[in-house]
């Protein structure tokens, strides 16, 4: 695995100028491209079939809270997956002061790059695909839906956009954020939990600032999956959802006919969608599932009994319409 934290600590954000465009309205615009089709639901459904099955492999490393051998082998296991279908892998290491004292995290970060000698990190993202890879740190507690379920459906997503839409996996970075979970009881921002998801951001916009790579310019949007994949499947994306992904959101769920699953909280959620937000800058959407709702949320009952296909492949089409739409 190579390391190139020294691409990404670099500091402060300077807004990039827009340019000017030609309004004559003598001139027709040319008709806008149709967007990339990315999947069928049958292909959901295969796609949902191969991340349950990466889901069980990762619960049976054993729990992942801050630097156990199951977390180290989660990310093991999620890097060697990523380079059967050409993505190259980076771990993004640093230290954070939690509550507990300092604690060593690492994200793993990944680009699409299936050809011998390529540097994928020379050039910029179109978006970001992400998830957090850590459990948090609770007795018996293996985290399979909070968020394996998640961790897998990339990997899923990763193979099929190798196989069947490379110039599309070229646009996209797929980070596994690693410390999201809170120490005590739950998150505060800059205090406690999305130690990841904070550092990844403060990296993203430092860089977009100075123009350097690897993010010469910012991702123009993310996808943030979290708890995507139990039974009776119940989705509520936070309330400050940027516009255009909220847009696209709302188009996706009426299309696959999704209503019932895929809602809308009436509130801000605290996720690693919120410093993509608020620090890197990258309009980010949360497919998070309702937590207030999920009597198994943070108990020793969130394991693979509760994770259902049928849920990961719904997760999957909402995830691959919102991606084609932004692209």
């Amino acid at each position: 695995m190579k390391f190139i934290a020294r691409h990404l600590l670099l500091c402060s954000f300077v807004a990039l100028a827009a340019g000017c465009k030609d309004a004559s309205p003598s001139i027709s615009a040319p008709p806008s491209e149709p967007k990339p089709s990315l999947g069928s639901p049958q292909v959901a459904d295969s796609l949902a079939q191969k991340a349950y099955r990466h889901t069980e492999k990762i619960l049976s490393f054993g729990h992942r809270q801050p630097a156990s051998p199951g977390l180290r082998k989660s990310k093991q296991y999620v890097s060697q997956q990523l380079k059967k279908h050409g993505w190259t892998t980076v771990e993004q290491s640093f230290t954070a002061q939690t509550p507990k004292g300092p604690l060593q995290y690492s994200n793993l970060i990944a680009r699409y790059s299936p050809s011998a000698g390529h540097n994928p990190w020379a050039r910029s993202c179109t978006g970001v695909l992400a998830a957090h890879i850590d459990s948090k740190i609770l007795p018996n507690f293996l985290g399979a839906d909070d968020a394996a379920s998640a961790v897998g459906t990339l990997i899923a997503l990763a193979e099929h956009l190798d196989k069947h839409h490379p110039q599309v996996a070229k646009e996209i970075e797929l980070v596994f954020f690693d410390g999201e979970e809170a120490v005590g009881p739950g998150i505060s921002f800059q205090k406690d939990g999305l130690f990841g998801s904070i550092y990844y951001s403060r990296a993203v916009q430092s860089s977009a600032a100075q123009q350097v790579a690897p993010y010469k310019k910012l991702p123009r949007f993310g996808i943030v999956l979290d708890m995507i994949g139990h039974q009776d499947l119940d989705i509520k994306i936070p309330s400050d959802t940027p516009k255009s992904l909220l847009r696209d959101y709302k188009a996706a769920r009426t299309k696959l006919g999704f209503e019932k699953h895929f809602g809308f909280s009436s509130g801000v959620i605290l996720d690693d969608h919120y410093p993509m937000n608020v620090i890197a800058n990258i309009p980010t959407i949360d497919l998070i599932g309702d937590f207030n709702k999920n009597s198994w949320w943070h108990t020793s009952n969130d394991t693979l009994d509760i994770i259902s296909k049928e849920s990961l492949s719904m997760s999957i089409q909402m995830t691959l319409e919102i991606l084609s739409n932004q692209l």
